[in-house]
C-alpha cells in the first residue's frame, strides 16, 4: 500500500518510514528540502535535541486524507462555480459576464437579492454601516430559519451605533455568527462561494458593485475572508464556545501526533488528556479525532 495516492512521493514515503522505524533519529544525513516539506505536511516532527521522529500511522493518515480532501474540495467548487454561468448562458442564448458592473445602490441591491435567493451559505464583511434596512434585516432572519448558514465580520466601529449594534446582535443570536475586527477591512458579500459583490469604489459604495463569477476571483476572496475571520473575536462569547481547555486540546491535537507527547506539553496524564479528547468528540459529535478537528473548524474555534 502507498501513500502516493495522498500526495506523498515514493522518496518521501520512504523517509518517513525510516523515522517511523527509527523514532529520534538525528536528520543530517537527510535531503533539508525534503525534511521540511515532511514536517509542513505535519508528518515528521523535530525535537529540541535535533532528534526526528515520525508521527503514528493512523494521525498520519487522517491528517493526509484531511489534505487530500481539502485539494479535492478546493478543484471541486472551482469547477462547479461555472456551472450557474453555463445555466445563465443556456437560457440567456448569450454569453455572461464573470465580472460584471452593477451601477447605483438600488440596482445592486436588486442584484443582490437575486443572487442571494436559494443560497446556502453566506460570507460578508462590514467596514462601516450607518443605518439597517429593514428589508435586509427581514431577508437575513428568513435565510437564518431556513437554514442558511452565515458568517459575518464587522468592523468594531460599526458598534458605535446603537441601532446597528442591535441589529448585528439580534441576527447573532439567529444564527448568524458575527465576529468583530479592528484592521481595517473592505465590504464583501459571497454567495455559496460561487458569486461576489464588492464596491466598484472603495470608499462609495454607492457607486455600485462589481458582481463577480471568475472562480479564480472568488478563491482569492475567500481566503482573505477566512484570514480576517481567524484573526477576528466573536461578537458574544457564550457557554458555547470552546473553554481554554478544550482550545488547548483542539490545537495540540492539530500539532502533535501522539497522545503522550500533546499531555506531555499540556501537564496532564495521558489518561486525562484522552478524557478531553473524548469530551471533545461528544461535545462536536465527532466519531472519531479526524472528525473533531473538520467540526471544530466549521463552527470557527480553529
Amino acid at each position: 500500500m502507498s501513500l502516493e495516492a495522498l500526495g506523498i512521493s515514493p522518496s518521501d514515503e520512504l523517509i518517513y518510514r525510516f523515522f517511523l522505524r527509527n523514532p529520534g533519529t538525528d536528520a543530517t544525513e537527510v535531503d533539508r528540502v525534503v525534511l521540511e516539506r515532511l514536517v509542513e505536511l505535519r508528518l515528521l516532527e523535530v525535537g529540541s535535541d535535533g532528534g526526528v521522529t515520525a508521527v503514528g500511522p493512523q494521525v498520519a493518515m487522517e491528517r493526509l486524507i484531511e489534505r487530500r480532501l481539502d485539494a479535492v474540495g478546493s478543484e471541486l467548487r472551482q469547477v462547479t462555480a461555472v456551472l450557474p454561468s453555463l445555466l445563465a448562458e443556456q437560457s440567456a442564448g448569450e454569453p455572461i459576464e464573470l465580472v460584471e458592473r452593477v451601477e447605483g445602490v438600488e440596482q445592486t441591491q436588486q442584484r443582490i437579492w437575486q443572487a442571494s435567493a436559494n443560497v446556502k451559505d453566506v460570507l460578508a464583511m462590514h467596514p462601516s454601516r450607518s443605518r439597517v434596512d429593514p428589508r435586509v434585516r427581514d431577508r437575513a432572519l428568513a435565510e437564518l430559519r431556513a437554514g442558511v448558514r452565515h458568517r459575518s465580520i464587522v468592523h468594531r466601529s460599526t458598534l458605535d451605533n446603537p441601532q446597528v449594534a442591535a441589529y448585528f446582535h439580534e441576527i447573532h443570536r439567529a444564527g448568524d455568527r458575527h465576529r468583530v475586527i479592528d484592521e481595517p477591512i473592505q465590504l464583501l458579500l459571497i454567495f455559496d462561494r460561487e458569486t461576489a459583490f464588492v464596491p466598484i469604489e472603495l470608499d462609495n459604495p454607492a457607486a455600485g458593485a462589481l458582481m463577480i463569477r471568475q472562480p479564480g476571483i472568488i478563491g482569492t476572496l475567500i481566503g482573505l475572508f477566512e484570514q480576517a475571520w481567524s484573526r477576528a473575536v466573536d461578537l458574544e462569547p457564550d457557554a458555547a464556545d470552546p473553554s481554554p481547555v478544550e482550545k488547548q486540546v483542539l490545537v495540540l491535537l492539530d500539532r502533535l501526533g501522539k497522545d503522550e507527547v500533546a499531555a506531555r506539553a499540556m501537564g496532564v496524564s495521558v489518561r486525562t488528556f484522552r478524557g478531553y479528547v473524548a469530551d471533545l468528540m461528544a461535545r462536536l459529535d465527532a466519531a472519531n479525532r479526524f472528525q473533531i478537528g473538520a467540526r471544530a473548524k466549521e463552527r470557527g474555534w480553529i
